[in-house]
C-alpha cells in the first residue's frame, strides 16, 4: 500500500438494510478517490455489502471486517411498535459489554494504522477514536441516544450520549432532529442514494408492465419486519396495480414480483416503480426522493426518528400516509393517485450534487 494512502474505518448499524444502503452510496463514492483506502465494519448484510462492492475488494480499495456494532430496535411480533422488555433487556447487556468493545475498537484503530473514523451510528467506534485522537464523523438522520430516548431509561440513555458527545464532527442528514454533536463541527446534507441505472430500469419496466398501463407499486417494510399474513391484505387487489416486493416476503400472485434475492441494487426497482409504499426508513425513502417517486409511508408510534423524516417530507413536497393498524385494508385506489401526483419535491436538492459534497467534506476531514 502506498504510504500516502489513508485509511478510513467505516462503521455501519447492523439494524437492517437501510444504514448500509446509504453507506454503500458514501463509499462507492470514496473508492473513485484516490488514496483512501476503506475498511467496512459490519456483520448483518456483510454479504450484501461485500457483494455490492465486489469490484474494489482486494484491490487495496476495499477492505471488509465481519463485526455486529448495534442491536437497533426490538419490535412485538407482527408490528412496527418496539417491545419495551426486550429492548431493554438488548440495551443491558450492549451496556454492559461497552467497554470491553471500546477497548476492542482501540486496539484494532491502532493495529490498522486508521487516519478517519466514520460511523452511520453504532456508539462504540467514536469513543476508541476519541481515545486515540483519531478525527471522527458520525453520519446519520438521528442517532440511537436520541431513537431511544422514550423507550429507555435516563440511566442507560447517559451511556449512549457519553460515546456520541465524543464524535468530532456530525454529519445530520434529511429529517435529523439531533443535539448539537460534534465536538469541531456539525454539517447538514439533503437525501442521497445509489444512483439507479437507467438500461437495468427500463428493463424491469418493459418486463412487468410491457404496455404501461398499469401503475408500479413498489411495497418494502424492510428484512426486520414481520408483516404477518401478507395474503389478507386488499392492497393486491387495488384497480390497475402490479407490485415490487422484496424476495423474503411471504405473498404471490399474478400481479406480484419478487425481487431477486441476489439482486442487491434496490434503488433500480424503487426507479422503476411509480409509488413507494414504505415504513419511514430513511434509506428507502430517499431512494424514492432522489427518484421523485410518490411517497406513502406507513406510521407507528413512539418512533422520533420517524416522526422527523416524516415532518421533514411533509414539509418539503409532501407524502401519504397510512397507520400501520389500517394497513391490512388499505387500497391504492383511482382517488389516492390523483393525490400522490400532486406530490411535489421541489425543494430536495439532486442527490448526486449531495452525495459529491458530502464526500468532499470527508475528504477535507481526512486530508486535513
Amino acid at each position: 500500500m502506498d504510504h500516502r494512502t489513508k485509511t478510513i474505518a467505516y462503521y455501519i448499524s447492523d439494524y437492517g438494510f437501510g444504514h448500509a444502503t446509504r453507506s454503500l452510496a458514501v463509499i462507492r463514492s470514496l473508492c473513485g478517490q484516490k488514496g483512501i483506502r476503506v475498511i467496512i465494519c459490519h456483520a448483518f448484510a456483510y454479504d450484501f455489502i461485500s457483494q455490492s462492492l465486489a469490484e474494489w475488494i482486494g484491490t487495496g480499495k476495499v477492505e471488509m471486517r465481519k463485526i455486529s456494532n448495534d442491536f437497533g430496535y426490538v419490535l412485538l411480533p407482527h408490528s412496527l411498535a418496539p417491545d419495551y422488555n426486550q429492548l431493554t433487556t438488548k440495551c443491558r447487556q450492549f451496556i454492559n459489554e461497552l467497554s470491553s468493545v471500546v477497548q476492542r475498537e482501540v486496539e484494532f484503530l491502532e493495529d490498522h494504522q486508521v487516519n478517519l473514523v466514520i460511523g452511520d451510528i453504532p456508539p462504540a467506534p467514536f469513543k476508541a477514536a476519541r481515545i486515540l485522537s483519531i478525527p471522527s464523523i458520525g453520519l446519520s438522520n438521528f442517532t440511537w441516544f436520541t431513537a431511544y430516548k422514550d423507550l429507555l431509561s435516563d440511566a442507560d440513555l447517559c451511556q449512549f450520549y457519553d460515546c456520541y458527545k465524543d464524535m468530532d464532527y456530525f454529519f445530520a442528514l434529511a429529517g435529523s432532529n439531533e443535539p448539537a454533536w460534534g465536538r469541531k463541527g456539525n454539517k447538514t446534507f439533503d437525501f442521497f442514494s445509489r444512483p439507479p441505472q437507467l438500461d437495468t430500469v427500463h428493463k424491469i419496466r418493459k418486463s412487468i408492465n410491457p404496455n404501461g398501463a398499469q401503475t408500479i407499486v413498489f411495497f418494502g417494510l424492510g428484512m426486520k419486519i414481520e408483516a404477518g399474513n401478507l395474503a389478507a391484505y386488499k392492497l393486491w387487489s387495488s384497480p390497475n396495480c402490479i407490485f415490487l416486493v422484496s424476495h423474503n416476503m411471504n405473498i404471490e400472485g399474478e400481479n406480484i414480483h419478487k425481487i431477486p434475492a441476489d439482486d442487491t441494487e434496490s434503488q433500480n426497482y424503487i426507479a422503476a416503480s411509480d409509488v413507494v409504499i414504505s415504513k419511514p426508513g430513511w434509506g428507502t425513502i430517499a431512494e424514492a426522493v432522489s427518484c421523485h417517486k410518490s411517497l406513502i409511508l406507513v406510521t407507528r408510534d413512539n418512533m422520533q426518528e420517524d416522526k422527523n423524516t416524516i415532518d421533514y417530507l411533509l414539509n418539503n413536497g409532501g407524502c401519504s400516509l397510512v397507520e400501520w393498524e389500517e394497513l391490512r385494508d388499505f387500497e391504492v385506489t383511482s382517488d389516492l393517485k390523483r393525490k400522490l401526483e400532486k406530490q411535489k419535491r421541489g425543494p430536495i436538492r439532486d442527490s448526486e450534487k449531495v452525495l459529491n459534497d458530502l464526500v468532499e467534506e470527508i475528504k477535507a476531514i481526512l486530508f486535513e
